[in-house]
């Protein structure tokens, strides 16, 4: 599990908790609310990781519903205290796109992160000058306050910290044209491609780009991320997919999420190998 693990990443591990106990006890949810009274969608919420009880005494109900011995319990509890507090986003989140609370959730306890990005350098590589100048392109026709682009670059820069400080494996794949497209200006590009290849050095970090002349599968819907965690902490990956109004859509079914998985690794097959990336950069600074 990442060392920056959250609130939100332990509510959302609480829920996959929870879901287990309750089938494994035999339970509906419905059984499950009427055993602790409260609403069904209560206990949708919980295994959602959304919202939690009022009182810490159903859930404490609720774990002996499901047959919990007083040392689980013991350990749910503490988990469960833990992940009432907030998460260092959490100020921003009136400028967050939807879905993305919950997606920071889970990338904050993410071992592997694994994104497609077809047009813009990838969030976590990004300068914070390149995002600046991104947002801000786009601040009219969004309608985004001032406000809105600085906690916008804020929680990007904190983002990185992901790999630069706490160690989560990122294996990016890009398409050359989110390199060349140019974002601001010459400058702000240059000092962009010094920083990808600085962030290639670390261990737990592998930039691969796909070329223009690669007669390479491309996935032409857009950006997306698979997320993979340490099975003690989630039963499989998840995928998070940018829509066209922004918003972040996660996906946990296996179905879709092997999908995903799979254009990946179609994806992977047309890039180049991660120590190619440097001389790229070099070529690319020169031409900007």
């Amino acid at each position: 599990m990442a060392a920056n693990t959250g609130a939100t990443f332990l509510r959302i591990m609480l829920g996959a908790e929870l879901i287990r106990l309750r089938e494994n006890a035999g339970l509906s949810g419905e059984q499950a609310a009427k055993a602790v009274g409260c609403a069904p969608s209560t206990i949708t919420n919980l295994e959602k990781g959304t919202t939690g009880f009022r009182r810490i005494g159903q859930y404490a109900e609720l774990l002996t519903a499901y047959g919990v011995d007083f040392e689980g319990q013991e350990l749910l509890l503490d988990w469960y205290k833990n992940a009432k507090g907030d998460d260092w986003w959490t100020p921003n989140t009136s400028v967050l796109p939807s879905g993305m609370p919950v997606y920071l959730g889970l990338e904050s306890g993410a071992q592997i992160v694994s994104p497609w990005c077809p047009s813009v350098v990838y969030g976590l590589l990004q300068t914070e000058e390149y995002t600046r100048a991104l947002v801000e392109t786009a601040k009219a026709a969004d309608e985004r306050t001032t406000d809105f682009v600085d906690s916008t670059v804020e929680v990007r820069a904190n983002r990185k910290k992901l790999i630069t400080e706490h160690g989560s494996e990122l294996v990016c794949l890009m398409d050359e044209s989110a390199l060349r497209n140019v974002v601001g200006n010459g400058d702000i590009m240059r000092r962009q491609y010094a920083e990808i290849a600085e962030l290639s050095k670390l261990r737990n970090v592998a930039v691969r780009i796909i070329p223009f002349s690669a007669p390479a599968y491309r996935v032409t819907s857009g950006g997306f991320t698979v997320l993979e965690f340490d099975r003690r902490a989630l039963p499989g990956p998840v995928v998070a997919v940018s829509t066209v109004s922004h918003s972040m859509q996660v996906v946990s079914k296996p179905k879709v999420v092997k999908q995903f998985a799979r254009r990946f690794d179609y994806l992977a097959r047309g890039a180049r190998p991660d120590h190619e990336t440097p001389a790229l950069l070099r070529k690319l600074a020169r031409e900007v």
